[in-house]
């Protein structure tokens, strides 16, 4: 291995052990991995429930927290139970096959109590109390989940980061349920709405991250991918993933600042949120080009980098154009909340792209740093130089 002579994949003596050397690490069971894999597929279902509970202005309709209409939650706590008693069951009987198994379980828990269990009689008619109890109860579900995840990685798996990263998801669990709570009780001021929304997208890529980092292939040794130009693709790929993260920011300022020209302030703040959203999207359009080609160009032969870079730019079309569809129906409404279909969905797909675009960003920048050589610090700009004029001379490498 490049690593263990000294070259071009050499890690510099006496530095934390990289990614690239994952590979020696002990991986963890088959079922963590799924675990993790069910949680951030939930989280992903979560995201888009609170994309609807904004679309349709019902962050208000469960006035109270944490109770609802003073009643506790039931359906949360019924449902928990449900998914613990599932989860020991499954590690018991089969300690294999979690995945389906998981899914099923959890999905037929949830279902039975969000719809056997509520809020107040005939909720479920209630299109708002039902979209504002229903994000409720999946967000009590994924939290539930994220604490089995962290206990189970910390009993599994060794590696440091991964211990940690667990930690902060399990932490942002517990500010997000504060920030939902403040949301609530505080009549939806619109910093603390936009650092809910922000945050869980940032929650949303932990845990694709430690999905990605258990999977069977993150520990399957492969010679590592050379660097062919001076400027690294890990750096590149970190900033896309700052950009990207950076405009999610941004665009839930524009989401939840109130917008209506007739009163004085309004259309400025939001004029001015949008205005920079705009410039974020220049950034990021930047940044995912470059990167882009630099991966189609330089290692378009790396399914591990060449298919989330193409997936990346396709979902970065797709979001202007549902960004547009969505400042469409923001400047042409006249009434606060519109039950208008199609402008639910445009709303709401918008947020869910937003969340797969930043996670596709950070698989990459992952992968990246898995898979890419990393220069020794004292031989980069001899190598690069050396590399860059072997690319002059022999043009791009197919």
């Amino acid at each position: 291995m490049g690593d263990e002579r000294g070259g071009i994949g050499a890690a510099p003596r006496n530095s934390a052990p990289s990614l690239l050397e994952e590979h020696r690490a002990a991986p963890p069971p088959r079922w963590v991995h799924y675990l993790a894999v069910a949680t951030a597929g939930l989280t992903f279902v979560l995201i888009c429930a609170g994309g609807l509970v904004k679309s349709m202005e019902a962050g208000l309709s469960v006035p109270d927290w944490p109770l609802s209409y003073g009643q506790p939650q039931k359906s949360i706590v019924i449902g928990l139970f449900a998914a613990t008693l599932a989860l020991g069951l499954l590690w018991i009987v089969t300690r294999k096959k979690a995945a389906a198994v998981l899914a099923i379980l959890s999905g037929v828990a949830l279902a039975s109590t969000y719809y056997l269990f509520g809020p107040m009689p005939g909720w479920i008619n209630v299109p708002n109390v039902n979209a504002e109890h229903g994000h409720r109860l999946l967000a009590g579900t994924v939290g539930f989940l994220t604490a089995i995840l962290v206990g189970a990685l910390w009993a599994t798996d060794r590696r440091p980061w991964i211990r940690t990263l667990s930690l902060v998801a399990m932490g942002s669990v517990v500010v997000q349920a504060v920030l939902g709570g403040i949301t609530v009780l505080r009549l939806l001021p619109p910093l603390v709405s936009a650092s809910h929304g922000s945050l869980a997208q940032a929650f949303f890529a932990m845990l694709v991250t430690l999905a990605a980092a258990t999977s069977p292939g993150w520990f399957a040794e492969s010679k590592p991918v050379p660097q062919t130009d001076r400027k690294p693709l890990q750096k590149m790929a970190l900033m896309m993933a700052i950009a990207l993260f950076v405009q999610v920011m941004l665009g839930a300022a524009v989401r939840h600042t109130r917008y209506y020209p007739e009163v004085n302030g309004t259309g400025t703040t939001f004029a001015w949120h949008l205005g920079a959203h705009l410039i974020g999207l220049l950034w990021v359009g930047h940044t995912v080009a470059t990167v882009f080609v630099r991966i189609i160009r330089r290692h378009s032969e790396d399914a591990f980098l060449a298919k989330p870079a193409t997936l990346l730019a396709a979902l970065l079309g797709l979001q202007i154009m549902l960004g547009i569809g969505s400042l469409f129906f923001r400047l042409t409404a006249t009434v606060e909340y519109d039950p208008n279909a199609l402008k639910l969905l445009v709303t709401t797909a918008h947020v869910a792209g937003g969340a797969l675009s930043l996670v596709t960003a950070v698989y990459l920048m992952l992968q990246s740093y898995r898979r890419v050589a990393r220069l020794p610090r004292s031989a980069q700009p001899e190598q690069a130089g050396a590399a860059d004029s072997g690319l002059a001379s022999t043009g791009p490498a197919s």
